[in-house]
């Protein structure tokens, strides 16, 4: 595979026919089920599918088990991942979670640059996306940590006791304090 060097005047997304949307389980945090349920006008159980957790101290404890939560797949790729002939298309690309806006960039070092290990066809110009993806990068980090302090206040609380939806109730209830603030 040929690596293009992609410049200001296009974005790679728009043209690629990549399957990173359908090889990768979307992990979602507070924020982005916050911002997807409000977009979609949907609750997150009909977009949300739960895995066994990864982590131990930072999986959701709840009558079910220990969770953590992610977008539900169909067809091989991510639910909201819609196919036109040989095109895939994003429906929520208002409102997608933080790890799809950020993808394929990382910071390293305080610098931005393309992950070591991705899909991505194309060699992206950091220079010319790192004002905005510094910004959302960070802001996502934020987020991360917002939900893992959610989710260690829950399991201190309430575990065993509560079913999934009492968490997925608690967590909107904060993450819906935290838009009002803004």
């Amino acid at each position: 595979m040929t690596l293009k060097i992609i410049s200001d005047s296009e974005f790679p997304c728009v043209s690629c026919h990549t399957n990173c949307c359908k090889e990768y389980v979307i992990f979602v945090n507070a924020h982005d089920i916050y911002r997807l349920s409000v977009g979609l006008g949907l609750p997150p159980d009909n977009f949300l599918e739960i895995y066994g957790a990864k982590d131990y101290s930072l999986g959701i404890k709840v009558k079910e088990g220990l969770l953590d939560l992610a977008l539900k797949q169909k067809n091989g790729g991510c639910t909201f991942l819609e196919e036109t002939g040989d095109i895939f298309r994003c429906t929520v690309n208002d409102f997608k979670p933080g790890v799809c806006k950020s993808y394929p960039f990382q910071m390293k070092d305080g610098k931005l640059t393309q992950m070591d290990e991705k899909m991505c066809p194309v060699d992206w110009d950091t220079s010319n996306f790192e004002a905005m993806m510094t910004i959302h990068l960070k802001k996502d980090v934020s987020e991360w940590k917002y939900y893992d302090e959610l989710v260690k206040e829950w399991n201190a609380k309430h575990w065993i006791k509560k079913p999934l939806s009492a968490f997925l109730k608690f967590m909107l209830d904060r993450v819906s304090l935290e838009f009002v603030k803004v």
